[in-house]
């Protein structure tokens, strides 16, 4: 029995409907919320431009009234319902999970400190799914802003490597490179400057500039096209200068989801594009060996310390399994030094899904990963399907970066981070809202 024919939905949009009747007419009699839905595109795309030079905590005021101005578009819109559909059924799984992962920690008021970020991140997805369902046209605004913010970043990257910016990445063994093959590291405009959070949001962005590409080239719009491959190829060079090896890897699975979506169209081409990408890499020494760095584990210092850090946190998830430590950096910080084996703090796992473990437990991972595995699962079938071809544009684009980023996520907790929090919810709510449709969790 789905749960739209349950007794609690029925109540739920009686009581729902009720208040609209009501409102409705405030609605239609203003001018500003006849027009909510242009605010709530426009408070979605401000989050996205504080997020490029903004602190954390102002990022997270501005996405706020995403979620507000959507609630109160629901209560004063006639007809307006809220669906469950059965991936989001898995994340409320998951944030039952952690609110009482606060109860059992020993730093309850830290743990629910990082629980109000967690909700913050949640609400904005859940926002946007109900915005984007009657709204699909915006998606592809939502695309092009990411895109070009994205590409605006890169520039400012690439001018901060031909200045050679002051280095300000500390994990970066200088042991085996030559001096003239030490990368900047460039960071762009992003707060706390850092490479890694860096790379991790290009990566997040970069399949909207694929996207938008893909939409031009179904379109036959050569100018757009041209502008999105300068784009892309300037995009991806920059996180090649970021120099973080988690971000190169989770290029390579980009470039590996458009070369297999697109392989009978291009197969042609795709000795070359590969020839290209070899040799890009046998002219560049200090990105060669960045890249390189990655195999040779013990023998690279911010390799080893990572595995100082898993080797702790895996003890920690034995001792806390099934509700973690609490939520949040701030609890994982203090817990931390009771258990690790290096003479160096971690800020956390360095590990996305064992952060989640670590965090709030067993249960808590396997509802999230469950939630990821519904959209990749749902998404493959109808990529495969007779779809629309722009909706299979915009499903691959959302598909590519949220498997980008879980790939990024095996080695870096940058995720984490609200930059590239809002952009993957982004693209999660655009393949909720895209593979939903009439399925609905049962």
């Amino acid at each position: 029995m789905k749960i739209l024919d349950s007794k609690i939905y029925d109540i739920k949009n009686l009581v729902l409907s009720f208040i609209q009747s009501k409102t409705d007419n405030i609605r239609q009699n203003s001018v500003i919320l006849s027009n909510i839905d242009l605010f709530i595109l426009l408070a979605i795309i401000f989050t996205y431009i504080f997020s490029t030079f903004m602190p954390t905590e102002i990022i997270g005021i501005v996405s706020v009234f995403v979620p507000l101005l959507v609630v109160l578009k629901v209560l004063i819109t006639k007809n307006e319902k809220i669906e469950l559909p059965l991936c989001n059924f898995y994340l409320l799984i998951y944030l039952l999970i952690c609110f009482f992962s606060n109860f059992t920690s020993s730093m309850p008021f830290q743990s629910l400190y990082g629980f109000m970020k967690t909700i913050i991140y949640f609400a904005f997805y859940f926002a946007l799914c109900q915005f984007l369902k009657s709204n699909k046209k915006y998606i592809w605004i939502l695309l092009i802003s990411i895109g070009l913010l994205i590409s605006i970043e890169s520039c400012i990257g690439v001018f901060q490597d031909i200045v050679k910016v002051q280095n300000i990445s500390t994990w970066q063994d200088l042991s085996y490179v030559n001096p003239e093959d030490v990368l900047s590291r460039v960071y762009g405009t992003l707060k706390p400057y850092n490479p890694n959070l860096f790379g991790g949001w290009l990566i997040a962005g970069f399949p909207a500039l694929i996207g938008v590409l893909g939409l031009s080239i179904y379109k036959k719009n050569t100018f757009l096209a041209v502008i999105s491959v300068i784009c892309s190829i300037l995009c991806a060079y920059t996180i090649f200068l970021t120099g973080c090896r988690g971000a190169y890897l989770a290029l390579f699975s980009i470039v590996l989801s458009v070369l297999i979506n697109t392989f009978k169209r291009i197969k042609a081409y795709s000795g070359a594009f590969i020839a290209l990408i070899i040799a890009f890499l046998a002219l560049n020494h200090g990105i060669l060996k960045r890249l390189m760095s990655i195999f040779i584990m013990r023998n690279d210092s911010s390799t080893s310390f990572r595995m100082n850090v898993y080797n702790s946190a895996l003890q920690m998830f034995q001792d806390n399994p099934f509700f973690g430590v609490g939520v949040g950096n701030k609890v994982f910080r203090e817990i931390y030094g009771l258990y690790m084996l290096s003479g160096f703090d971690a800020l956390s796992c360095y590990c996305v899904f064992l952060e989640m473990a670590v965090e709030s437990g067993i249960f808590a991972l396997v509802s999230f990963l469950a939630f990821i595995f519904s959209l990749v699962i749902d998404s493959i079938k109808r990529l495969k399907s007779n779809e629309l071809p722009e909706n299979k544009i915009i499903i691959f684009t959302a598909f590519t970066a949220i498997i980008a980023l879980m790939v990024h996520g095996i080695f870096d907790t940058v995720w984490f981070r609200p930059q590239i929090q809002f952009v993957f919810w982004t693209m999660a709510s655009i393949l909720t809202v895209i593979l939903t449709k009439e399925k609905m969790a049962e």
